[in-house]
């Protein structure tokens, strides 16, 4: 009998809530693990992870230390993020340097309790966790760390805490993932004195020569974009390769807004999750925001419930993406002297399909201020992330989303030019005329809801219908065991994980049953290429694989394919148990 692993363990808590609730960034989970498998080979360069507040940095950061944590193949990895809030620079060194100590015994160790120490302050009981597992040689850094925080010695405790990471992994031939996050916060909220008064905006660049090391490269990331880039370029020049992190793709995008409105219970039809993806443009914060709304009487299975929740989020102060975005508004005016900044702003908006120079500005709202005075007022705004550089350092962009520009008009038009902020609204039904139009175009051209949502119509017709209705599923499901029924299946979703750096074990549909067959799917809704006995194949390997992974003891697979079956796919998959069907009304 082959012998079960366990699913994969989420040792560092992960601020998403629910695992589950981790939705697509298949193409950056591939690259970085990818990237932390290459440690190895001492080939990855110090990376830094950009994206606005809430695009999911700090969720797959937190997911890369769960994956390389539970892998344990001879990569440590060390997380820690850079809170906001002034701190002294002693105490912001001993929690730097024993959150590392503990990791590195819990991942040498494998005991868990190391992550969460109930007194992670203590330098005696850091010395007695590394005796009591063996790792003798952790004693002289931490006595060495402890010296220096009782001497208050700034700049040498920061030395040692900072470069322990790559000298333990240079003497034990070993090698460390150091995942910083939020790293922009490191020049600005720590302080030389007590009383936080002298700040250290220097603190970053002690990463000058650490930050080359290839036995423990560093992966940082930052919600303030032009903020944490100005700092990487001016203080650590050369040191960091840049990764944006961009909107979910149209398959991600549809998958995150249909599983989060299952797990939230927030019904989504599908002209408007078609709206929802064109919209947002696949942003995962506007797709949380607009399922996880808190406006009364939420709706989203008509375009009015839609219309009613986006004017709740972009122009009410209650409503998440507005106060998000008035935090870097409000930010940015403070920093650069509000003086013409809101018109600037109002500008780009109104023209950010295109880039706009500094002549241009200067000429069109006349404004009285030197050309280098506008650079620097320019180049304050591009680092609070509230405009965007051009391709050259003379022209600038408004933010490029069908949202920010709402968020910014609804406060400040009115102070600006006279605006009637019904406008908005007029603009939303407008912008919903057009995607329900193109909808409708592809739904008539392409049959494109059977197309797009063929897998969430089957876990929908699983979870709400099957088990009502047995005779009827099983009457268009061939190949069905003789004991079958459907269930009322605990969950039913899209199973998705990453095991390996190489690529990932991606499941259409999981439904799991608590008694009786679960159901392992295959959704193919192409309307041409019949199934081949390869996919077949393949679609067995990776059910086998997730049996195993999740420890399924009686379960049925089950293929749907729009385009049918060849003569030898269906050979094979009557003579190996596999369920199948290509009736549409599974689709209906």
């Amino acid at each position: 009998m082959t012998k079960r692993k366990p699913n994969m363990k989420h040792y560092l808590k992960e601020r998403i809530g629910n695992p589950d609730l981790f939705t697509g960034r298949k193409g950056e989970l591939i690259f970085f693990l990818k990237w932390i498998e290459e440690i190895k080979e001492e080939k990855s360069k110090s990376t830094a992870i950009m994206a606005r507040r809430k695009m999911g940095k700090t969720t797959l950061l937190e997911r890369l230390f769960n994956i390389t944590f539970a892998k344990n193949n001879g990569i440590i990895p060390f997380y820690f993020e850079v809170r906001e809030g002034k701190k002294w620079a002693i105490d912001f060194c001993r929690d730097f340097f024993l959150t590392f100590i503990y990791q590195y015994i819990a991942f040498q160790s494998r005991k868990e309790k190391y992550l969460s120490p109930a007194n992670k302050e203590n330098f005696d009981i850091a010395k007695k966790a590394a005796l009591e597992e063996g790792l003798d040689y952790l004693v002289e850094f931490i006595e060495g760390v402890e010296d220096s925080v009782k001497n208050e010695s700034i700049d040498m405790t920061w030395e040692m805490a900072r470069t322990a990471p790559k000298s333990i992994a240079e003497r034990r031939e070993e090698f460390v993932l150091q995942i910083i996050d939020e790293f922009q916060f490191m020049n600005s909220e720590v302080y030389r004195d007590k009383e936080c008064t002298n700040i250290m905006n220097d603190l970053a660049g002690g990463y000058l020569s650490t930050a080359e090391s290839k036995v423990a490269p560093l992966l940082v990331s930052g919600s303030w974009v032009g903020w944490l880039m100005n700092e990487l370029i001016m203080m650590l020049p050369a040191r960091f390769k840049f990764k944006f992190l961009r909107n979910l793709p149209e398959d991600e995008a549809f998958e995150m807004i249909f599983r989060y409105s299952r797990f939230f219970d927030v019904p989504v039809s599908d002209g408007v999750a078609y709206l929802i993806y064109e919209l947002t443009e696949g942003s995962p914060f506007y797709i949380s925001s607009i399922i996880r709304s808190n406006y009364d009487d939420k709706d989203l299975t008509t375009d009015e419930g839609l219309l009613r929740i986006m004017e709740y989020e972009t122009l009410s102060y209650e409503g998440e993406i507005k106060s998000t975005w008035m935090e870097y508004v409000t930010t940015a005016f403070y920093r650069v002297n509000d003086r013409n900044a809101k018109n600037i702003v109002f500008y780009l908006c109104k023209n950010r399909e295109r880039e706009v120079t500094r002549k241009e500005l200067t000429e069109k709202l006349n404004l009285d201020m030197t050309d280098t005075e506008l650079e620097k007022k320019l180049k304050a705004l591009v680092r609070a992330d509230i405009i965007e550089q051009g391709r050259s350092n003379f022209s600038y962009k408004g933010v490029e989303d069908n949202i920010f520009d709402k968020v910014f008009r609804g406060v400040y038009q009115e102070e600006i030019e006279l605006f009637d902020i019904r406008e908005l609204t007029n603009e939303y039904k407008e912008m919903f005329l057009e995607m329900r139009k193109r909808y409708n175009t592809l739904l008539g051209e392409y049959n494109y809801r059977k197309g797009l949502f063929a897998e969430y119509l089957i876990i929908d017709k699983l979870r709400l219908e099957a088990c009502r209705e047995n005779k009827k599923f099983m009457e268009i499901t061939e190949n069905l065991p003789g004991d079958f029924e459907f269930s009322e299946y605990r969950r039913v979703w899209k199973y998705r994980i990453t095991p390996d750096a190489s690529k990932e074990l991606n499941i259409d549909i999981f439904a799991r049953a608590d008694a009786g067959y679960s159901i392992i799917g295959e959704v193919k809704n192409r309307t041409t290429k019949r199934f081949s006995k390869e996919e077949a194949e393949e679609f067995l390997r990776k059910a086998d694989q997730l049996r195993e992974t999740e420890r399924v003891e009686k379960s049925i697979c089950f293929v749907f394919s729009r385009a049918g079956f060849t003569e030898e796919t269906l050979t094979f998959l009557n003579v190996r148990g596999i369920a199948y069907s290509s009736d549409e009304r599974w689709l209906d």
